[in-house]
């Protein structure tokens, strides 16, 4: 067979695309599930993708924790994949994927409320300082949780004009610039840094400018002792933001009573969305395939990928807009408003009916004869 060429397949392709197009009105029951699909299945890639930078930028999640977490939902994703077929045994494939984008939606609330627990002792804040008596002045370390220093050229200025009391080096994986990085020793943990005696002064006037910034510092001992600072950026500094009420009523109630970190909440939620990312999208190409004519199921299952991969667009857009415009967590709302609509579109997917419509298609290219329709006389005779 000669083979084709790239201009040539790409003009075969388009042209039964558009013939997929023209024809998809004929099946109404498929478009309302499409149209679906389109909502729901963004909403879903939307929380997979966006995860781990939220976690890491919002919360304050570790990397190692993150890969970690991810490793996790590993070994729930299988199980749970089998789990949800075994339930649209049960239930119908319909039901099942109801069910299972109803979970995608308790998982955004979830992600609503995460909140990193407020700052109590003295080695849980970023950057630490402990007054050592025989050197009579201050030694600082950071936090091996701290979050890394930007390259941006305000941060990396602000951090630069206090390097005197700062433990920080020259971070030289950045070759254009002479950017720096927190001070490690020879094992990549955090290297901690004598200050000249009398640095109080400088101490007190770096505090000063955590405020404007997202880390966190702490002062024990000393003459400065007791003193600690907050950045409005940092993950638990919450209050300010359109929905952050959410996130403060459940620490305070459920978070903070029970001690759960940040890294358990994230933990707990990443299973859940582990338990119900493989189910929902092997239900959702099932009820597609239910629905498509075994005649043109390549046709039509090449147009349902197309389709997924123009709906991969919306949501990440989506997200980046509204937390731009307002903050993270209302971007989160927004991909869960996606899922919900595709949820609620779920009611009028009347499976039944685009089976039916498909096998009738089915007949109709293999050239079989229509089933005969009972006339409305018969029907009354065989009620009565």
């Amino acid at each position: 067979m000669e083979s084709l060429g790239f201009k040539q397949s790409a003009r075969i392709a388009i042209t039964e695309l558009k013939k997929t197009v023209a024809e998809v009105g004929n099946f109404r029951t498929l478009v309302i599930y499409m149209i679906a699909y389109f909502f729901f299945i963004d909403g879903i890639n939307s929380v997979t993708s966006l995860a781990g930078i939220y976690g890491i930028t919002v919360l304050g999640i570790s990397v190692t924790a993150l890969i970690l977490t991810i490793l996790i939902i590993q070994f729930v994703a299988a199980p749970c994949a089998l789990a949800f077929t075994k339930l649209a045994d049960a239930w119908g494939t319909k039901k099942a994927l109801t069910a299972a984008l109803v979970g995608w939606c308790v998982v955004i609330i979830g992600a609503l409320a995460f909140a990193p627990l407020q700052l109590d002792a003295h080695e849980e804040y970023g950057i630490q300082y402990d007054w050592d008596e025989n050197a009579d002045a201050y030694v600082v370390v950071v936090n091996s949780g701290i979050s890394a220093l930007s390259q941006d050229d305000d941060e990396q200025a602000w951090i630069q004009e206090w390097g005197d009391v700062v433990p920080t080096e020259l971070n030289e994986k950045i070759t254009e610039s002479s950017a720096v990085k927190w001070a490690t020793d020879d094992d990549d943990e955090p290297a901690p840094k004598t200050l000249a005696t009398g640095s109080e002064d400088r101490i007190t006037g770096f505090a000063a400018t955590i405020a404007d910034t997202r880390y966190s510092m702490s002062i024990d001992g000393g003459p400065l002792g007791n003193t600690t600072a907050l950045g409005v950026d940092h993950p638990t500094s919450l209050g300010d933001g359109s929905l952050d009420f959410i996130a403060v009523t459940v620490r305070d109630l459920v978070w903070e009573p029970f001690g759960m970190a940040v890294f358990y909440q994230f933990l707990l939620l990443g299973v859940m969305a582990g338990a119900l990312l493989g189910g929902s999208q092997g239900l959702a190409r099932s009820l597609f395939g239910q629905m498509v004519p075994e005649t043109r199921s390549a046709e039509f299952f090449g147009f349902f990928g197309f389709f997924g991969k123009v709906a991969a667009l919306m949501g990440p857009l989506l997200y980046a807009t509204l937390t731009v415009l307002y903050d993270s967590r209302v971007g989160i709302l927004s991909i869960g408003v996606l899922i919900i609509i595709g949820a609620v579109m779920m009611r009028w997917v009347d499976v039944q009916d685009g089976i039916d419509v498909a096998n009738a298609e089915d007949r109709r290219n293999r050239g079989e004869s229509q089933p005969e329709e009972s006339s409305p006389q018969s029907e009354d005779d065989g009620s009565s």
